[in-house]
């Protein structure tokens, strides 16, 4: 039987599948999750794709409606495969692409970095000697000359490729060249959290603080010789790391500023929406390097995206700083992850050895160095070390504070100045719209905000003003606290049978809240919350909430003594603070208390980037932080147990709640 080529893109994925086969069954064989509620009847309208190229038979459905086939758009299993074809997954696809960027260099009076630009990569500008008979130096020895007179270092190194480039580089122009250079040690740091690992050289403080020399030294190493009349922009690449989605910037190491963003999802989902079923794909041989290859893949695809918007090419980026947690550390790297999570829950490496670009395939120069932000334990990764440094709890010694990163997995830190106490739960992809039907990631199209009008229809906004695909986080937030308020959901978050009929549907998961109507939306389908999902958003919820609860027990603490609460994570910058007390996710307090920081995982690592002094101080942190690990704690079980209603099982903790839904319901 004659076969065809299938591509499924983003992925860059091929499959042989045989004529008259469908995308779907395609799909299968290549392993990817395309959803079909259905089971291949084409009445859900759940495995859209979009044929990008090559042609097909397609049956029709009035599960997809005409505006969306004809934007090419079909039904994965109605539409049979009649010649090679190039296939994209919507659900996949890059959720945004932005030139230039928002935001610069944060206000160091409210964060614990240092706002400046000083990179470990540099470049140095100079002009080398032609040689003579009596000047028969060779021209890397001519060259470390000229570079430790103007720099002042007593000794240089050079990379193989920079060896390469040098005859041609240094007789271009005369010998005026660029050399790009990596030099990454002492610096000056004013933080008690480096005392321990470093040397005390002045006693005097200055303005209340110890000046302490940081001994650590390295090398200063050439990555690359460059005629001076060569364009050329020295870049950097700051990176999140996410289970779920992936963002980056790119960025003028010169002057901080940021080129252009992008995101997207992480295509590890294929895979497993969450750590732990990413860990146990990863035991099967050949899958380690799969997972490799994926998020490498997804990183490259990116880089591609935010160079060709900024019109940079690849080879000028020399630096990239990452950050994410410890399972997409070891992914990454291609390292077993499987200890992760098995007793005692030792992972290979926290604080991984600084690579070049070509060790792991990154698209960018091969010499190239590649800093990922170090992790503390199992559960708590370089995105919190890199997170804090968003957050001025490093600089206050009073007060306490706690840091709250909800994505996929929560991670809980507390403490201040002086110490530092952190834990990590699994929360879960909720928040991040995995794992509910009405759920999507905070990419165009999604609902951010979201409120029940009386009539108890929704009036919400979405990315990009357009029809709506989904609820992201934010806007789940929104609608699990207004199904609460309003009654339409009791504390279990199981539906008031009396509540409203008339937005009341059934799904085949069971009844549901109808937040907008199929005519309205994107997709042509009913957009809809079932009790599945609320209780899915209840758990995520409850995890997040317990462990913080759990760990100030462990410190003594009470949520009263915490003076600041910074949430970070996967909500997009729509987060509803009132709305998180309603549900539970955080506690009942004057609001004043609680501080929304984004994605302080990609802004942390942005300041690594561009401070050698920042890197240094996420190393300190790290080593300095005391780590809990929660599956070893009796307690647990008993408080996100306590945690699972709304907004917890003792209603004497959220007594605004109580007042909120007492006013609703005598209305």
């Amino acid at each position: 039987m004659k076969s065809y080529r299938v591509e499924f893109l983003p992925f860059d994925l091929d499959v042989e599948a045989p004529a008259g086969a469908t995308v779907l069954e395609a799909a299968k064989l290549a392993g990817l999750p395309l959803k079909a509620g259905c089971g291949g009847e084409g009445t859900c309208g759940d495995c859209v794709v979009r044929v990008v190229e090559g042609d097909y038979q397609k049956k029709a459905s009035a599960a997809l409606s005409e505006s969306l086939v004809e934007q090419g758009y079909v039904l994965a299993c109605r539409t049979e495969i009649q010649d090679d074809l190039t296939v994209l997954l919507p659900e996949f696809q890059e959720l945004s692409i932005r030139r230039g960027a928002e935001a610069r260099l944060l206000d160091e009076r409210e964060i614990s970095g240092f706002c400046e630009v000083e990179p470990p990569v540099r470049v140095l500008e100079l002009e080398v000697p032609a040689p003579t008979l009596e000047d028969n130096f060779s021209d890397l020895k001519r060259l470390e000359r000229e570079i430790m007179k103007q720099s002042g270092w007593t000794e240089v190194g050079c990379t193989y490729s920079a060896l390469q480039q040098l005859p041609e580089a240094i007789r271009v122009d005369g010998g005026r060249v660029r050399v790009v250079i990596y030099k990454s040690g002492a610096c000056m740091q004013t933080h008690p959290l480096t005392e321990d690992a470093v040397h005390v050289e002045d006693e005097a403080e200055a303005e209340g603080e110890t000046r302490i020399v940081l001994q650590r030294q390295s090398r200063p190493v050439i990555l690359d010789v460059l005629p001076q009349s060569s364009e050329f922009r020295l870049c950097g690449l700051a990176c999140d790391i996410g289970t779920s989605t992936v963002a980056m910037h790119l960025v003028d190491m010169a002057t901080g500023e940021i080129l252009a963003s992008a995101s997207s999802l992480n295509q590890q989902v294929k895979c497993g929406e969450d750590i732990i079923s990413r860990i146990h794909y990863a035991r099967k041989p050949g899958r380690l390097i799969e997972l490799h290859l994926l998020i490498v893949g997804t990183i490259n695809h990116l880089i591609a995206e935010v160079t060709d918007a900024a019109s940079v090419p690849e080879s000028d980026i020399y630096y990239a700083s990452f950050a994410g947690n410890t399972t997409m550390l070891h992914l990454f790297l291609n390292l077993e992850p499987r200890y992760i999570r098995e007793e005692p829950y030792v992972p290979v490496v926290n604080q991984a050895p600084e690579v070049s670009a070509q060790d792991v395939g990154l698209d960018i120069n091969l010499e190239g160095r590649v800093f990922f932000a170090p992790a503390v334990g199992s559960y708590v990764g370089g995105d919190i070390t890199a997170g804090l440094l968003c957050t001025p709890m490093l600089r206050e010694r009073e007060g306490v504070s706690m840091f709250i990163d909800a994505g996929t997995n929560g991670e809980l830190v507390v403490g201040n100045r002086d110490w530092l106490v952190t834990c990590a739960c699994s929360a879960g992809p909720a928040f991040e719209g995995s794992g509910i039907k009405c759920g999507m990631p905070a990419a165009e199209g999604a609902i951010e905000k979201l409120a029940i009008r009386e009539d108890g229809s929704c009036d919400y906004v979405t990315i990009g003003e357009g029809p709506p695909k989904g609820l992201c986080g934010s806007g789940l937030v929104d609608l699990l606290a207004e199904l609460f308020v309003h009654g339409y959901i009791d504390r279990q978050g199981k539906f008031d049978p009396d509540k409203s009929r008339d937005m009341m549907v059934e799904e085949e998961g069971g009844r549901g809240f109808l937040v907008e109507r199929a005519s309205a939306c994107f997709w042509g389908k009913d957009l809809v919350i079932t009790e599945t999902g609320i209780a899915n958003l209840i758990r995520t919820k409850g995890a997040v909430f317990s462990a913080c609860a759990l760990l100030l027990k462990n410190v003594g603490l009470s949520w009263d003594e915490i003076e600041a609460f910074y949430v970070a994570g996967g909500f997009g910058r729509s987060l509803d603070i009132e709305n998180s007390v309603r549900i539970g996710l955080l506690p009942d307090l004057d609001r004043g208390r609680f501080h929304y920081l984004g994605n302080s995982s990609l802004q942390g690592a942005y300041l690594v980037l561009l401070s050698d002094r920042n890197k240094r101080l996420v190393e300190d942190l790290a080593r300095n932080m005391t780590y809990i690990e929660l599956n070893t704690e009796p307690g647990y079980m008993n408080e996100y147990t306590g945690s699972l209603f709304l907004p917890h099982t003792d209603m004497r903790l959220f007594p605004s709640v109580e007042r909120v839904r007492g006013r609703r319901q005598n209305a």
